[in-house]
């Protein structure tokens, strides 16, 4: 079961947040509360970070797997205690769970925002694989030295608000090690098959830059798949983090689609 976190009206639709990796509930700060009055927000500490528990050495090999499992047990545990299928808004590796478990599981859904989903060609799977000492290294001096993580994220994204920068750094310093160490962040299969299979209602937020995983080329092949259920929206000019660097420009498609999904109980 994972940790969650609970802001706004418990009478109206229920919204979960599933954060990327590296980050916790804590990186949706802006987000809570640009939706807490119209909607019940839920954020979600992933396996392996924020406060939820670790992953175990036999989960490692297949963290995707293990990771997905917490996420519907703890979905199912939510629709059942507030009486709601959800929405979900999700970010990179947790955009990747939450689209891979909504095609076997699409009954916990009513429907799906991912922002630049950690749908990763082979290339970009390799690259978390070559890079991951690196990430151990850097996540090291997270935890050794928060304030510093505070003060460069702060040098290197003034544009972002206040609080997204203590709730960035805040989760940096709660990561589980032992994940950063195996390199992978997302489901085996490809993700066109994921794209293709997907029969509730999701949009992909993405950018046109070479800083998200999905980008133009990405949506071009979105668009060539066809699936009626899927359509996505590009913000110019953004990194992978869109809703820290185009929080307005992000909420509003938030707001348009949340708004069409279907009824919320």
């Amino acid at each position: 079961m994972l940790s969650y976190y609970v802001a706004g009206n418990p009478e109206k639709p229920l919204v979960v947040l599933v954060h990327g990796v590296c980050d916790a509930s804590t990186t949706w700060v802006d987000t809570i509360n640009h939706l807490k009055s119209d909607y019940l927000v839920i954020a979600l500490d992933s396996l392996g970070h924020g406060t939820s528990p670790r992953y175990q050495p036999a989960e490692l090999p297949e963290p995707a797997v293990a990771g997905e499992r917490e996420l519907e047990e703890t979905l199912e545990f939510l629709e059942e205690t507030y009486g709601k299928t959800v929405a979900v808004v999700a970010h990179s590796m947790g955009a990747a769970m939450v689209s891979e478990l909504s095609t076997r599981r699409p009954d916990l859904f009513r429907g799906l925002i991912l922002e630049d989903p950690a749908w990763l060609s082979d290339t970009q799977k390799q690259g978390y694989l070559d890079r991951r000492h690196d990430q151990v290294e850097l996540s090291q001096m997270w935890r050794g030295d928060p304030l510093q993580t505070l003060v460069g994220n702060l040098e290197l994204r003034p544009h972002w608000n206040a609080a997204s920068h203590f709730g960035w750094a805040f989760a940096k310093a709660l990561v589980d090690p032992a994940l950063l160490e195996v390199g992978i962040v997302s489901f085996t299969r490809p993700w066109q098959e994921v794209a293709a299979e997907l029969s509730v209602p999701t949009t992909v937020i993405t950018s046109d830059t070479d800083e998200v995983l999905v980008g133009l080329d990405g949506a071009k092949t979105i668009r060539e798949v066809g699936n009626p259920a899927l359509k996505v929206e590009i913000i110019p000019g953004q990194d992978h983090a869109l809703r820290l660097g185009a929080p307005q420009a992000f909420f509003a498609v938030l707001d348009r689609d949340l708004a069409t999904f279907p009824a919320f109980a």
